[in-house]
């Protein structure tokens, strides 16, 4: 009888459901699972610095051997000269070129936190994955608050300066990209985050009263013209200026094409006017040139609002001549002519009308061209082309 109240109880006991796991346990692992992921990455990023900076070393040590240098002589100023020496090149861009530099310069910088005594950190944001964005999101939602609040209280008031109650001043810049965020606040984040900051910040800067923010929101803007200096080969957009005897805008270049050089000005507030020495836009009379003059004006959609002033010589007159011998007069040919021209007046509308800087960008009509015609060959037709060879 003992024997089978023991088993019955035993099975009983068995056939019990295990406990519930109550919702302060499922936090608390989801706790200590972000806590072993950052302490796991953390520890992944401190194994791929030293081993960066050992390489870095080894590397120093042999580009010392290499240029016959003293290893505590070879600082930072020396390895950029004999990267230079070692590696020359004709890249544009800078960072294009080959570099040796420490891996903490080079390499993003891991997010650290704080922890208490616990293990806690002392962040609430650390569980967000993000925090930097999202303390961003909070702070822009604050100031809002802020601006809103300002402008209720002193929208009748004559103690405040007038410009203090309006939108703030945007014209002539842009947000920064989102690559450009990222590097600023040192953290990665997805395209939706990005979004989310943007429409925050454009509902903010379109609130009577955030100019008081004005400083805020230029933090996170850049200028229009200064977004397309890595972009463009050759020249930069030049400055917009102002007549002091008609008060209109213009904006002066200079640039070339192949043997032709020319110096451009256009005129804002004008009437679509061509005088390109002394010549206008009938006075071309192949159809190619005028279509290559009104490019710019077409693809910005500006056409018959700016007046275009050039006068344009060849570079090779420049040239000293050889001793006993007649200067010889050249003249641009008649497609180098107008391309000089539309160049310096494609980066011009680009200074006077920042909205077309990304159309003329991709039409590549703000792309400096710097081909130029080849040298003849000794005992050769041409610059490619040979003799034609015979048997006999």
């Amino acid at each position: 009888m003992l024997r089978i109240a023991l088993t019955r109880s035993s099975r009983a006991m068995s056939s019990t459901s295990p406990p519930a796991v109550s919702e302060s346990d499922t936090s608390v692992r989801k706790i200590g699972k972000a806590l072993e992921t950052y302490l796991k990455n953390s520890q992944q990023h401190v194994a791929m610095m030293e081993k960066h900076r050992a390489d870095f070393e080894t590397g120093r040590r042999h580009l010392a051997k290499m240029m016959s240098l003293d290893i505590h002589e070879l600082d930072q100023a020396a390895i950029d000269r004999a990267i230079q020496y070692l590696f020359p090149s004709g890249l544009t861009d800078p960072k294009a070129r080959p570099v040796m530099r420490p891996p903490d310069e080079i390499l993003p910088k891991f997010q650290r936190f704080t922890f208490d005594e616990e293990g806690k950190p002392e962040g609430t944001r650390f569980f967000t994955l993000n925090p930097k964005i999202y303390g961003l999101l909070s702070e822009i939602g604050v100031k809002t608050q802020s601006v809103m609040k300002f402008y209720d209280e002193h929208v009748g008031s004559r103690s405040v300066n007038r410009s203090d109650l309006e939108t703030a001043n945007l014209s002539g810049s842009q947000w920064i990209t989102a690559d450009k965020m990222k590097k600023k606040l040192s953290e990665k984040f997805s395209n939706e985050l990005y979004g989310q900051v943007i429409i925050a910040f454009e509902h903010l800067a379109s609130l009577p009263g955030s100019a008081i923010e004005q400083k805020f929101l230029s933090e996170f803007r850049e200028p229009m013209t200064a977004s397309t200096d890595s972009k463009l080969f050759g020249l930069a957009i030049p400055n917009v200026q102002t007549c002091a005897e008609t008060n209109r805008r213009y904006a002066e270049v200079t640039t070339h094409c192949k043997d032709t050089r020319a110096v451009v000005k256009v005129t804002d507030a004008g009437k679509g006017k061509f005088s390109i020495d002394g010549l206008q836009l009938h006075d071309f009379r192949h159809l190619q040139s005028r279509e290559i003059l009104l490019a710019p004006f077409i693809i910005s959609q500006t056409l018959g609002k700016f007046d275009v002033t050039a006068t344009t010589d060849c570079i090779s007159n420049s040239l000293p001549e050889a001793p006993n011998r007649e200067p010889l007069k050249r003249t641009g040919g008649m497609s180098a002519l107008p391309r000089a021209v539309r160049h310096g007046t494609a980066l011009c509308i680009a200074a006077l009308h920042p909205e077309s800087i990304e159309p003329l960008r991709l039409s590549g009509l703000l792309t400096l061209d710097p081909r130029k015609n080849e040298r003849s060959k000794v005992n050769q037709p041409g610059a490619r082309a040979k003799w034609i060879w015979k048997r006999r």
